[in-house]
């Protein structure tokens, strides 16, 4: 009648039609999930408060982030994103490998069924018995095939919603019961049997609207952000054109005062060496406001698009657990940052030294 025959259980999905990806996705670039600091991959990545990734190597010997100089205020902590997608990233390679992933169960036949909701492979034998065992749940599973024939994109973005929430309670530590909402007073997600005990805390909301929520605040945050970082920008190209105009100056006194040597006599030329190594060798006193000023808004700037990255890639690639449990730290880097403000130009005021060097230069 053409319709659909259904198939029959313990039958593998069949593979859906889908075009062959492009070499591009294929070889999409995740180096971000490398050490922002030594560019060396790293199995416990820790976030810091300035939102720049490091390995635990390049945290052991400093109290501030190498790459943006702030402070090094909360501990650090596990960048779950980062974690979880290098897992998930470990997978797609078993997956694509020659030789392909064995059975997760018996160990001994290749694998041909992925469960996204078991994480595990499965033979045609193995599968067959998890289809009888789940018959009354809908587990996600897909042919090794119909995976290799997509992108490494297509299935991270399939992947990132694969895991469910387990409440956290300590009423039932040996049972993995599935959260549906959260509590705002506690700030985790619970189970039904663990809001309804736990009436004290009411109201609760949806989980899936809780995560949703944190979604638009970090995005909202995000675009704040995004307008701050356009003022550091402003602010510091004028701090560099500031910094070359007094490095031009400088060149332009030094250039003056070797033509006048090369003019004068012996006893002028001394003159002239006198100012040069005045000009050269004496340093101006204190640190350089200038530099100062350079320094923080260079610093401010590479936080600003460090925290824009990460909210970004967890949009992109974090599922649930990870926006559950990063979000409040991500929250307050991000607040933190909203506060900061770009330096206002300062007039430019030259050396003390420079005004000397002149004088004299314009008495020889």
């Amino acid at each position: 009648d053409g319709t659909e025959r259904p198939s029959e259980p313990g039958t593998p999905p069949p593979a859906s039609p889908r075009s062959q990806p492009p070499e591009e996705e294929e070889d999409e670039d995740f180096q971000f999930l490398l050490c922002e600091g030594c560019g060396q991959d790293s199995a416990q990545p820790r976030l810091l408060g300035c939102l720049h990734t490091l390995c635990p190597g390049c945290l052991s010997d400093t109290k501030q982030c190498p790459l943006c100089r702030a402070a090094a205020g909360a501990p650090a902590v596990e960048n779950l994103l980062f974690c979880n997608l290098r897992s998930r990233l470990h997978l797609w390679r078993q997956i694509r490998s020659a030789c392909g992933p064995g059975c997760s169960r018996c160990r001994a036949e290749a694998a041909l069924v992925w469960c996204a909701d078991c994480e595990e492979f499965f033979c045609g034998r193995c599968f067959e018995e998890h289809q009888w065992w789940h018959k009354k749940r809908q587990h996600r599973c897909h042919r090794l095939e119909e995976l290799r024939a997509g992108s490494v994109r297509q299935f991270l973005e399939d992947t990132k919603t694969a895991g469910s929430l387990y409440c956290s309670s300590a009423s039932h530590v040996g049972e993995s019961r599935v959260c549906s909402i959260y509590c705002p007073r506690c700030e985790r997600a619970l189970c039904c049997p663990c809001a309804l005990l736990d009436t004290a805390h009411a109201p609760f909301r949806d989980l899936r609207a809780e995560s949703l929520r944190r979604q638009d605040e970090l995005r909202s945050l995000r675009r704040d952000l995004r307008r701050l970082r356009g003022s550091f920008e402003a602010a510091l190209a004028r701090l560099r054109g500031e910094a070359a105009r007094r490095e031009e100056q400088r060149r332009r006194l030094r250039d003056g005062v070797r033509a006048s040597a090369e003019r004068l006599q012996q006893l002028v030329r001394r003159e002239a060496e006198e100012l040069q190594a005045l000009l050269e060798a004496r340093p101006e006193r204190g640190p350089s406001a200038l530099a100062e000023e350079l320094s923080g808004a260079e610093g401010a700037l590479l936080r600003l698009e460090a925290a824009e990255r990460l909210v970004e890639r967890l949009g992109r690639y974090g599922g649930e657990q990870e926006l559950m449990d990063m979000q409040p730290f991500v929250r307050g880097a991000l607040l933190e940052l909203r506060r900061l403000r770009p330096p206002a130009p300062a007039p430019l005021r030259e050396p003390a030294h420079f005004a000397l060097c002149r004088a004299r230069l314009r008495a020889l």
